[in-house]
């Protein structure tokens, strides 16, 4: 096992005997780390971390000389980084850059302070970064209610599922279009059906129909010990305006809380209409958060 030392800190990779003390650290913040938590849990029902395969990824683990586990970098076979460093992390501890310097990275997610720390360590500079503000609801608020007429007028929202794919690729290629691609991304069909087909196998999906289309969608992105990140909500641009958002939130809202689980969010800066309703589903801000890509 490679460990190096530096700034008080000891790093290295984590291995099987290390999940427990792994896995309290994620649940301490888990609305803030869920999208770590998410990536190496399958079944949340039964949530249990599964480390990524040794070949293509890693887990390293810093501590401070006690079991307990004072940060965690992933760095995921699909080359996506998600840091959560120590509280007051030196950024000249070169430790973390030698471990991670067989890695290759191709994106860095996570709140923006990591994020950025992250590519300090490793020298990394984004070709493409998108801000986001990290929102959280607090366990006082509300469940949310469903509009008082059963389903808004035109349209209907149920559960998808894996048989839905097909119907619902025009919307995603719309969303990734939309709400994804970078400057220096292009619109991968293959690989948007495929992250589709994952979603609608492995995530809570709802959609809005309305004349056999579907028109809208929420769901989640990840889906931690306690906590569901909600991802992908978007409406067709000729749809909007009429509360085809607002029914799917409150659908899987409800879906997420009636299993006693908690629920966050990112969202871009730039998109105020979004934060507005999320705000009035009882979401409050908790954080800057960002997506960095170095390569496409």
């Amino acid at each position: 096992m490679r460990i190096l030392s530096g700034s008080g800190l000891r790093w290295r990779r984590a291995v099987g005997s290390d999940l427990p003390s792994l896995s309290a650290f994620l649940e301490e913040e888990e609305e803030r780390r869920v999208g770590f938590s998410g990536r190496l849990i399958r079944d949340c029902a039964r949530p249990a971390l599964r480390l990524p395969s040794p070949i293509r990824g890693a887990v390293w683990i810093a501590d401070a000389g006690a079991p307990e586990i004072a940060g965690a970098v992933l760095c995921h076979p699909s080359r996506l980084a998600f840091p959560v460093f120590p509280v007051g992390w030196a950024e000249g501890d070169r430790a973390f850059a030698l471990l991670s310097s067989s890695y290759s990275p191709a994106s860095a997610i996570g709140m923006a302070e990591d994020v950025l720390r992250y590519e300090s360590a490793l020298s990394l500079e984004p070709r493409a970064a998108v801000a986001y503000r990290l929102m959280t609801r607090s366990e006082g608020a509300p469940a949310p209610s469903a509009p008082a007429s059963g389903d808004p007028p035109g349209f209907s929202v149920r559960l998808a599922g894996p048989a839905d794919l097909d119907a619902m690729m025009p919307l995603q290629e719309a969303y990734e279009r939309e709400e994804v691609l970078t400057p220096i991304h292009e619109l991968n069909p293959a690989a948007c059906r495929a992250s589709l087909a994952r979603a609608l196998e492995r995530q809570l999906v709802y959609a809005a129909v309305e004349g056999g289309v579907v028109i809208g969608k929420a769901g989640t992105n990840a889906r931690g010990f306690r906590v569901d990140q909600v991802g992908g909500v978007y409406t067709l641009p000729a749809r909007r305006g009429r509360g085809v958002a607002a029914a799917l939130m409150a659908a899987l809202l409800g879906d997420i809380l009636a299993h006693g689980r908690k629920a966050a969010l990112f969202v871009k800066t730039t998109n105020e209409p979004a934060r507005a309703l999320y705000r009035g589903l009882g979401f409050e801000d908790a954080g800057d958060y960002r997506a960095d890509y170095f390569e496409a």
